[in-house]
């Protein structure tokens, strides 16, 4: 069952805890396009099968001063910013230049000048399309803009290349307290608590306010399923959470 949280602090609190208290030790075999079979830095913390809902998301932006006040974890909210600018930008891109504002993160992931895939490259064929079919059919099941590609990324399995963590994003206009609101489901494969979670929550919380604005509703409920909600033992240690 989905747990349900009045903001996105106190999610980011319980989910926290939630994983530190339930989770339990599972080795990683990949990391990214990386073999990280025998390395024991790449041990984790994970639960799977985690789902939770938001029901108000207007305090997504206090995510970062508070990873960083309660956890010691400086992540960047501007490198958020630019790289939700450049998803949902018309001209198709990759690399791009928003990850020079994370280079640290990014950087080791560039091939050939490359990543192997963006973002951008995936929703920016599909945005207008979704946008017309939440318009022209209200209460709609499928509006999704797909991430995953398993034409693209089923041959990268194991670590041949990336492969998105995101699998979709759904979008239901839906009927609550008496006004009809823009919800959305986020379903991903793989998220990591320390070092890409509230971008992960962050960056669907944009695109959903987005989609909000474009079709001219209040926004609604935020759902995430996450399958493998894990962290690293290399970031526990490194935070001092352990």
């Amino acid at each position: 069952m989905s747990r349900i949280y009045n903001s996105c602090l106190e999610m980011l609190s319980e989910e926290f805890r939630n994983l530190m208290e339930l989770g339990t030790e599972v080795q990683s075999s990949t990391m990214q396009d990386k073999d990280v079979r025998n390395n024991e830095d790449y041990k984790t913390k994970e639960l799977i099968g985690n789902t939770f809902t938001i029901l108000d998301t207007s305090d997504a932006e206090e995510m970062f001063e508070t990873m960083k006040k309660e956890y010691n974890v400086n992540l960047s909210i501007s490198w958020a910013d630019a790289e939700f600018e450049e998803r949902i930008s018309d001209l198709t891109s990759n690399p791009g230049e928003a990850y020079k504002l994370r280079e640290e993160v990014w950087s080791e992931f560039l091939h050939n000048g490359r990543f192997s895939y963006t973002y951008n490259e995936r929703i920016s064929p599909y945005r207008f399309k979704i946008l017309e079919q939440l318009k022209q059919n209200p209460g709609s099941r499928q509006a999704i803009i797909s991430i995953f590609n398993p034409v693209l990324d089923i041959p990268n399995m194991g670590g041949k290349a990336r492969i998105p963590c995101s699998m979709f994003y759904q979008f239901l206009i839906r009927e609550i307290a008496g006004k009809k609101r823009l919800n959305m489901i986020y379903v991903m494969r793989s998220s990591d608590l320390l070092t890409h979670f509230v971008n992960d929550i962050y960056l669907a919380i944009k695109m959903q306010r987005y989609f909000t604005e474009q079709i001219g509703l209040e926004i609604g409920n935020f759902t995430m399923f996450i399958s493998s909600f894990h962290a690293y033992y290399k970031d526990l240690k490194r935070y001092n959470i352990f």
